[in-house]
């Protein structure tokens, strides 16, 4: 559990945001999955440092997010791990923001959840030793995805650490919880 001391105190928002994660091998771009913001009950206000994997979303949302997504992506200009971030509103039903390289937290929490070694990955990528057909074939041997929830911490006090800010640049550990399974730290 994360103490109240530890809560960054500017990653809320009124409006849930949602993060498209795929991989670009350079023509083909490999969805890994949308992880959205949970809402903390006591605030109502949704925060970044607190995730659920998948994101639960409506068909049509979904259909515009990965086509979107998986356009903004294969535009870039090198293979990687890719985050296309959204802020979703009633109105516009997802509010593309930017592509951006996929974060350490975030690997680290779809490498738990999908039950793939990402920075593997990512090094295959780069070495130019990546497999399309491997990377599919092992998204698809025997998984069965859970809902996952990501809760990042702060204990920057357990390493005597001071005068540190809480943001997702400075998370130190994390909780990851699974439906019908116990948490992981």
């Amino acid at each position: 559990m994360i103490e109240a001391t530890q809560i960054p105190k500017n990653v809320v928002s009124s409006i849930p945001a949602l993060e498209f994660n795929g991989l670009f091998d350079g023509q083909v771009v490999y969805q890994l999955g949308v992880i959205g913001e949970l809402k903390d009950q006591g605030v109502g206000k949704y925060q970044t440092l607190a995730k659920r994997y998948p994101a639960h979303l409506e068909s049509d949302l979904a259909t515009k997010v990965t086509a979107t997504s998986e356009r903004a992506i294969s535009q870039q200009d090198t293979p990687s791990l890719y985050q296309v971030l959204y802020q979703v509103d009633g109105d516009a039903e997802g509010v593309h923001e930017g592509v951006s390289p996929l974060t350490a937290p975030d690997i680290a929490f779809m490498t738990k959840v999908l039950g793939m070694n990402l920075t593997a990955i990512w090094v295959r990528l780069m070495i130019g030793r990546f497999s399309g057909q491997a990377l599919v074939k092992a998204s698809h041997e025997g998984t069965t995805y859970h809902d996952a929830i990501y809760r990042a911490h702060f204990p920057y006090a357990d390493y005597h650490l001071t005068n540190q800010k809480s943001a997702p640049a400075t998370v130190i550990g994390a909780q990851i919880e699974r439906a019908n399974k116990g948490s992981e730290q």
